[in-house]
């Protein structure tokens, strides 16, 4: 479409850009400025709640100082714009740009540009939520202008490799540990595993990632330097040197073997979006999952939307049936904590993502690990959960997924000594994940069910301090320290809540039977917190 002269022009694409109908250069200067203007731009209806804008670019920030940020930026802005300074409104609630008086290059139908260029090239705003916004918004752009071009097949190639150093060693130990690594990766972003050396392989077979298991042999002790490299690059994305107690642990799942297997593939997962080209789809899906874990482990409202969202778009770029899983989790998570009005058409969407995640990903261990607790939470269905949770670790034994959803069906199964035995060796193999604190938060609550009160105590602790805005881990303690007589500490609990739950209060904590501390109410643990009411 043939850009009207009379309109103010914004260019994302590249720096920010700003320039009146003459051509005169209009671009605010300050970062957080321009930031301004690029999130109203990238806005529905170019409107968004000043709070919203004050959490983008000034997110540590107290309230006051945040708004007072905005406002200053605001006025910046206005100057700036000289003559078009009324394309800018705010009121108390609002900001606004006046969309029909604005020509954005990005936002245009028609719109073609070099990808050596990306979304507000060069920006520099420091603060964390705005990264993360840039981040989800890049990729989006990159979607869109992948979408222009012809497809590129989706898979990345993975090439799985041993050595054996030292005398009479079987090679094959160390093959099991580099394909496991592949298995892991594989269950969050398409790939397809090669066996062997890269020399090997054809010679259009150039491979995306290198996973080698080198063993080492010395004094009779055995060891494993495992190293995942983007062969491309030769940059190496995760290494790590590890003992092998035994042929018997290689073909199980020792705790410390699968914690390597299992922190290799999330190291590597977290770097792939850095290390391989945007445009192809597994950089630009994985950059979305990834973020939206991160969103989703958070328990926040706004998060866990935000999180369905990129997951979403994840999908849209690559249609694989793991997105759906986290969906629908996401689902369950919103149900059990009440964040939203309407709780049947939550356990309904949830039931239907669930059923399309298996159809779609019915041979991925991490797909059926989440099918099975959103079958256990949400439709209390133990046997069809332990089921599936079985099916997963006997595909993958290094999956920290599938181990945790194994305790939970257990533990719904009245089998408490056995989820609490299953959920230690979760947890031992998720120790090095960012996400640790869900797996802590469900051995506090298996450790509740089998009347383990200061294990318990230790692992909602450890929650905690992992995600000091983890509701759910704080909510478990403040039974838990009223149990062991802490009361100051459990006061202190209930404060935090306070400031982290909206309409939180002790008197709800103990007496609505809906409120999310089913295990808790059923070991009678909510008794001692009368005392403090």
């Amino acid at each position: 479409m043939a850009k009207d002269a009379s309109l103010l022009s914004i260019e994302l694409a590249g720096p920010l850009r700003v320039t009146g109908p003459g051509g005169d250069c209009l671009t605010p200067l300050g970062a957080k400025n321009q930031a301004v203007l690029a999130l109203l731009v990238l806005s529905p209806g170019m409107t968004r709640p000043r709070r919203w804008l004050e959490d983008k670019l000034w997110s540590t920030f107290g309230p006051e100082q945040a708004s007072a940020n905005l406002r200053q930026s605001l006025s910046k802005l206005r100057r700036t714009l000289g003559a078009f300074d009324s394309v800018l409104s705010a009121d108390r609630n609002t900001v606004s740009l006046d969309a029909a008086r604005i020509h954005a290059d990005v936002l245009e139908n028609d719109f073609r540009i070099d990808d050596a260029h990306e979304l507000l090239e060069g920006i520099d705003v420091r603060d964390p939520e705005f990264e993360d916004w840039l981040r989800a918004e890049r990729s989006r752009f990159a979607a869109r202008l992948e979408a222009a071009m012809p497809s590129i097949p989706t898979g990345l190639l993975i090439q799985c490799r041993t050595d054996a150093h030292g005398g009479g060693m079987n090679e094959v130990l160390g093959e099991i540990i580099a394909n496991r690594i592949g298995e892991n990766i594989a269950e969050q972003v398409r790939a397809w595993r090669q066996s062997g050396r890269h020399v090997d392989a054809g010679t259009n077979d150039h491979g995306d990632l290198e996973i080698s298991c080198d063993l080492l042999e010395t004094d009779g002790s055995l060891n494993a330097f495992v190293k995942v490299v983007h062969a491309p690059s030769a940059r190496i994305l995760y290494s790590k040197l590890q003992n092998v107690p035994s042929a018997e642990a290689v073909m199980g799942s020792h705790p410390g073997l699968s914690a390597v297997i299992f922190e290799a593939a999330d190291r590597t997962l977290g770097r792939l979006p850095l290390a391989i080209a945007n445009a192809r789809p597994e950089a630009r899906a994985t950059a979305l999952a990834r973020l939206a874990l991160y969103r989703m482990f958070t328990f926040q409202p706004d998060a866990l939307r935000e999180a369905d969202s990129l997951l979403r778009q994840a999908y849209e770029v690559d249609r694989n049936g793991i997105y759906t899983a986290w969906r629908a989790l996401i689902r369950n998570i919103q149900l059990i904590e009440l964040l939203e009005p309407d709780v049947a058409a939550l356990r309904e969407e949830s039931v239907t993502l669930n059923q399309h995640a298996l159809e779609q990903g019915a041979d991925n261990a991490l797909v059926q690990a989440l099918v099975s607790q959103v079958r256990v939470m949400a439709l209390g269905d133990a046997a069809g959960g332990v089921d599936l949770a079985e099916q997963s670790v006997e595909r993958n034994p290094a999956g920290g997924f599938g181990w945790l959803s194994l305790a939970v069906a257990r533990m719904l199964a009245g089998e408490p000594r056995k989820a609490f035995e299953v959920s230690q060796h979760a947890r031992s193999i998720a120790r090095f994940s960012p996400f640790r604190h869900w797996w802590d938060l469900y051995h506090c609550i298996v450790s509740v069910a089998c009347n383990q009160p200061h294990l318990a105590i230790e692992a909602g602790e450890a929650a905690a301090r992992a995600a000091p805005a983890f509701r759910p881990a704080h909510r478990h303690l403040l039974a838990l320290y009223a149990l062991d007589g802490q009361h100051d500490k459990a006061l202190a609990v209930a404060g935090k809540l306070a400031k982290i739950e909206p309409g939180f209060t002790l008197d709800r904590f103990v007496n609505d039977e809906a409120y999310p501390v089913r295990t808790l109410r059923s070991n009678g643990l909510l008794e001692p917190i009368r005392a403090l009411l």
